[in-house]
């Protein structure tokens, strides 16, 4: 049996797919399973079917729906933005319930997304509209127009157009716009072994 012209070897393939982009070695994903390394290695080569019972606990463990494993080779493997066309959200992360931020989606539509990446209006104006934000994994900020004024901690940062800002997202933070323009903003967060919901949670 060729594994990669059978359902076995498609479902194998996505396995070992994403246990490699989690960094997860066999023995790591055995021990969160309770399969065998042997009974893995042989479902990554499409040499066993799994169960559907399987697969659920695996989509589970690997943080991906379980019809992902089921995907024909070039369905959503990869997915173009279109200006325009993007989902558009909204966060009222504030003890006013204030609209703060516009979130615009780069990564909506496609399949088992590592990283989370947004277009973020900032709206807010003053501290107090405003709460601060803790939660796992980092994010990268790049202002591609505006002036913001970004909180980490207890120190605040003015960030131009072209500045950049990396952190780890423990830290409390967030942002608030100078400009007379309302301050856009590239952010890219990732949360590794998870997918990222983050801005999700902020509507």
């Amino acid at each position: 049996m060729k594994a990669k012209d059978s359902l076995a070897g498609r479902i194998g393939k996505r396995i070992k797919e994403i246990r490699s982009q989690l960094g997860l070695t066999l023995k790591q994903l055995s021990e969160a399973s309770e399969l065998t390394p042997g009974t893995l290695s042989k479902i990554e080569n499409g040499l066993v079917k799994p169960s559907i019972t399987t697969l659920e606990m695996l989509a589970n463990i690997l943080k991906v729906d379980a019809g992902y494993f089921f995907i024909e080779e070039d369905a959503k493997r990869y997915f173009i933005s279109r200006q325009g066309n993007r989902k558009v959200s909204y966060s009222e992360r504030g003890s006013k319930e204030n609209i703060t931020y516009e979130v615009e989606s780069l990564t909506e539509g496609m399949e088992n997304p590592l990283m989370e990446t947004v277009i973020v209006t900032v709206l807010s104006r003053k501290n107090e509209d405003i709460d601060e934000i803790v939660h796992g994994g980092q994010e990268l900020l790049y202002i591609i127009e505006g002036e913001l004024e970004l909180t980490l901690g207890e120190k605040k940062f003015i960030l131009k157009k072209g500045d950049s800002a990396y952190l780890n997202s423990d830290i409390p933070h967030k942002a608030i716009s100078l400009s007379k323009k309302s301050a856009r903003v590239l952010n890219v967060l990732l949360v590794p072994g998870s997918r990222t919901k983050i801005f999700e949670a902020m509507d």
